[in-house]
């Protein structure tokens, strides 16, 4: 239902500027009606969450389809009155947390300021107030341990290397935000998920890290107008931060080897969680799609 008022929109506001006299979505049915099958399992207590799925035909794009949008849910049921189905949580923002760190990384490692034979200390600092989500520390690592295991100290480091202001430059670029409000506002918070972002959002911008590190608009309609592809990020740099979260001896020893992020595939994983695990998010990506969940609830308690 999500997906049909969300098409809804998107023609009403687009189909002026179309040359076209029927509307065909992107949608793949019988993948929709499969993941709309497929629905969460709450254990009792558990409130609201939302899940989202998006997907691409094509890692590199040779022609003008672009990245296109085959399936997406909003909620676990839209008609369940109790858990609020009828917000579309894809378009909710709620708190990233870690799921922007490889922008920071992808942009540290254009700006020259880290290598992947850099050293990261993953150690206290001091009297500052970021910690890890797990409270322990790792001593020194390379960049691509670091993020793998998505630790908030050296993500920290890497912001303050590369600036509050480029990154959040960055981040708007990849339309993860609107510019309203300052960097300023966020500081450095911008690596831990002190910027809220929608699920769409995020998974559109994680096209740039997807691809040739180019932001491309998600099609949902056949002969939808779009900008031109904008550079965010160089091609190598999206190529090292990939390979970074493809490896899984990488993510060790905070995800064990053959866990829930790991695949029989190829495929880069980023997970994130917000203060007191409020919104749990995992974006995941190999050489033919992408994809993208949350799981929260709507009036933001922990689980």
């Amino acid at each position: 239902m999500h997906a049909l008022l969300r098409l809804e929109e998107r023609v009403r506001s687009d189909a002026p500027h179309w040359n076209v006299h029927i509307v065909e979505t992107t949608l793949d049915l019988d993948l929709q009606e499969e993941v709309t099958r497929d629905r969460l399992e709450l254990p009792p207590g558990v409130g609201v969450r939302g899940c989202l799925e998006r997907r691409r035909h094509r890692r590199r794009y040779p022609d003008e389809r672009g990245p296109r949008l085959v399936s997406t849910t909003g909620s676990t049921d839209y008609f369940d009155e109790v858990q609020s189905g009828a917000i579309d949580y894809a378009s909710i923002p709620r708190s990233s947390g870690s799921t922007l760190k490889p922008f920071l990384y992808g942009l540290a490692l254009d700006k020259g300021v880290i290598t992947p034979a850099s050293v990261l200390d993953d150690l206290p600092r001091g009297s500052a107030a970021i910690t890890n989500a797990d409270k322990s520390y790792l001593g020194p690592m390379l960049p691509r341990s670091a993020l793998s295991n998505s630790r908030n100290i050296p993500a920290v480091d890497v912001l303050e290397k590369v600036g509050i202001d480029e990154a959040f430059d960055l981040l708007g670029a990849s339309e993860l935000h609107d510019g309203r409000k300052p960097a300023r506002h966020y500081g450095l918070g911008l690596a831990i998920g002190a910027l809220p972002v929608t699920l769409e959002h995020l998974v559109s911008a994680y096209t740039v890290l997807a691809g040739d590190g180019r932001y491309r608009e998600l099609v949902w309609v056949r002969g939808q107008p779009r900008r031109e592809p904008r550079q965010v990020l160089s091609e190598d740099a999206v190529r090292q931060v990939t390979l970074f979260l493809s490896d899984p001896m990488a993510r060790l020893p905070t995800f064990p080897r053959m866990g829930f992020n790991e695949y029989p595939f190829p495929a880069a994983v980023k997970t994130g969680t917000s203060s007191n695990y409020r919104d749990a998010w995992t974006v995941a990506y190999s050489s033919k799609f992408l994809v993208g969940v949350w799981v929260g609830r709507a009036d933001y308690r922990p689980p």
